[in-house]
Formats: structure tokens, C-alpha cells, sequence
């Protein structure tokens, strides 16, 4: 695709780790950046874009540990993305925009031209980028950028802390219909053991939380807690052949739940997963929506006609709707691409 800025030149300098010692570079460089197959970095090496402490590296070599590799990534290929990002307000110490769906925040795997970040550094001529908070590629809406650390780091502390005052906001559309008109998920995240997507996280509620003082902990070591305010707006049908897709129309015998989500903590995949394990996965959601074999297909760009029928939007139907730090005098509302009408602030 063609960049709306000039692309920023892309390098990878790292230090080989000790324990790598006697490992060959090509197993080294498959198994740390899996974003190249060991074939595409072999072809890499061909092309003398690799080098260990200055010198060209050799496809046949064995790493000592402690060297210092260089690659010079050059014109590797990065998947299409959106740039319909729309600034909502900048000021000398920050810039706040509406990000649309498919879209990184910042350099990941293939990705590095095609993030917010190298658009901020190119479009917007920002030296200094310092995320407040950060969404997923396929989560649309508000997202907070310092131009310094100083309004970063207080920026991020208020957001951190997450009290009455402070306040992040999602709009999300579930398959189903919640039961409740309000809910508290207040829970454990951790790996789920059924799924075949590594990364994928389950919810489990904590049920003895009342007046006792002794809470179970999971098995697993990497749980964290998660606790999640959900709030039921209106039952939604999916659209009938004349609406535009993204209508979404109310519709109180409606198959679909539009909800209001605000975060009391701030986990990877937090409303996702919870909203998925309490059985209302997320409309588009490759991950957490109602197969995550999706996400393998798609990660391996196999998805079918039929599979993108199944997610129904092409991203994840979950958007950061509102965001509020009055102490900063912010207070930020944004609509979310896939609800037409948009709903009122």
C-alpha cells in the first residue's frame, strides 16, 4: 500500500543473549522473530543485510553469545492497514486521536511503517512519542500521546490509578443477550489451557469474595486480577440487506448486546476475554469471538468466504468510546466506526 508519509528506514540491533552461545543464527532469528520463516531469513543473509560485531554474517554460523547482531530490515513487507485517523485535539504537551480498527499503536513483528507511531513521527513531525495508553491493532478509538515524559508519565499515572475521577470507556457489540442491565466481572485472567492460540487469556470470577478474607489463587502463576464494569445500553440486530453494514439497528428482540464496558484495571485482552468466558464473545473478534481457530486462519491469511461471513465485521467490535482525566482538563469522546447512528456522548 502506499503511505500517506515518507517511510522511516527500519533496523534491529540486538545483543545476542549468553545462553545462545553454540546456537546457529538462523535457529536464533527463527525462533526470537518469528515474523520471517528460516527460508526469508536465510534470503536475508543472502543479501548481506545481516551483520555479527560489523561483520557480514554467514549463514552457516554459530552464535558465542554476547555479540552484537545488526539487520538492516530494508523493504520487508508489511500487511495493509488504516490511516483514517482523525486528531480530536493536540496541545504542546499532547496529542489525543480517534484511531480507526486495523491499525498497530506501535512497531511489532512486520510491523513498523504501518503503526500510529511511525505516523505520528512522519505525518505529524513528533520527535518525542510517549503512549499514555495503547490499543490493540483491531480496538478502534481514543488514544493519548505525550510529547514529553514528564506529561506522559503523570498522564499515565492517573490512568493507572483508574478511580472515580479517571475513567476509560468502551463501546462493545457481543453475540447474545446479556441477562442483566449491569454487571460487575470481578475475576482472575490467565492462560487459557483449551485454546490452541498460545496468547489467548481465560476469565474466571472470583465466587468467594464476600466476607471472607481468603480467596483461592489459580494455579496458574501468571494470573492477574481483573475487575470490569459492564453496562447493558440496548439489544441490537445484525442488519438486514438494506441497511449499511456497520447499522447495527436497535432492536429490542435483537440476537446482539451493545455494552458499555469501563475498566477498574488495566489487563492485555481484559474485556475481551471476560465478556468471551462469560459467554458474549466479541462480534469480529478473531481472538475471543466465537471460534479462535479464526485467528490462526487468519494469521496465516487463509481465512475463508465463509469465515469472514462468521466475524461479520472485519475487526473487533470493541472501541475506546470515552476517556476522562479532569485533572489534566481532559475529557474526550469518540464514535465508534462500526454503530451507525453513533451514540450520543
Amino acid at each position: 500500500m502506499q503511505l500517506p508519509f515518507p517511510p522511516l528506514e527500519r533496523t534491529v540491533q540486538v545483543q545476542v543473549p549468553a545462553e545462545a552461545a553454540g546456537q546457529p543464527l538462523l535457529d536464533f532469528l527463527t525462533l526470537r522473530y518469528n515474523y520471517l520463516d528460516q527460508a526469508q531469513w536465510a534470503q536475508e543473509i543472502h543479501r548481506g543485510n545481516l551483520f555479527l560485531d560489523g561483520l557480514t554474517a554467514r549463514g552457516e554460523a554459530s552464535l558465542k553469545g554476547g555479540e552484537r547482531l545488526f539487520f538492516q530490515a530494508g523493504d520487508l513487507e508489511e500487511q495493509e492497514v488504516s490511516f483514517q485517523i482523525q486528531v480530536l485535539e493536540e496541545t504542546p504537551d499532547y496529542i489525543l486521536v480517534n484511531k480507526p480498527g486495523n491499525l498497530p499503536c506501535h512497531p511489532a513483528g512486520r510491523f513498523f511503517n504501518h503503526t500510529l507511531w511511525a505516523w505520528l513521527k512522519q505525518a505529524r513531525n513528533l520527535e518525542n512519542i510517549h503512549f499514555v495508553n495503547r490499543l490493540d491493532r483491531e480496538t478502534s478509538g481514543l488514544v493519548l500521546v505525550g510529547k514529553n515524559p514528564r506529561f506522559a508519565a503523570k498522564a499515565a499515572k492517573l490512568l493507572h490509578s483508574l478511580g472515580t475521577e479517571t475513567r476509560k470507556t468502551y463501546l462493545v457489540l457481543v453475540h447474545g443477550r446479556v441477562p442483566w442491565k449491569e454487571s460487575f466481572a470481578n475475576g482472575w485472567l490467565m492462560k487459557d489451557p483449551t485454546s490452541p492460540v498460545g496468547k489467548k487469556r481465560h476469565f474466571t470470577p472470583i465466587l468467594n469474595d464476600g466476607d471472607s478474607d481468603v480467596v483461592e489463587l489459580p494455579e496458574d502463576d501468571e494470573a492477574v486480577t481483573a475487575q470490569t464494569e459492564f453496562r447493558l445500553l440496548e439489544y441490537r440486530r445484525l442488519p438486514a440487506p438494506r441497511d449499511p453494514p456497520n447499522a447495527f439497528p436497535p432492536d429490542p428482540q435483537g440476537e446482539l448486546s451493545l455494552l458499555e464496558a469501563t475498566l477498574h484495571t488495566g489487563r492485555t485482552h481484559q474485556i475481551r476475554a471476560t465478556l468471551c468466558s462469560l459467554g458474549f464473545p466479541v462480534v469480529g473478534d478473531k481472538l475471543y469471538g466465537v471460534d479462535d481457530t479464526l485467528f490462526l486462519r487468519f494469521a496465516s491469511s487463509t481465512l475463508a468466504p465463509e469465515d469472514w461471513r462468521r466475524l461479520i465485521l472485519p475487526t473487533q467490535a470493541l472501541h475506546a468510546w470515552k476517556l476522562s482525566l479532569p485533572r489534566l482538563g481532559i475529557q474526550a469522546t469518540a464514535p465508534a466506526p462500526w454503530l451507525l447512528p453513533p451514540l450520543a456522548p
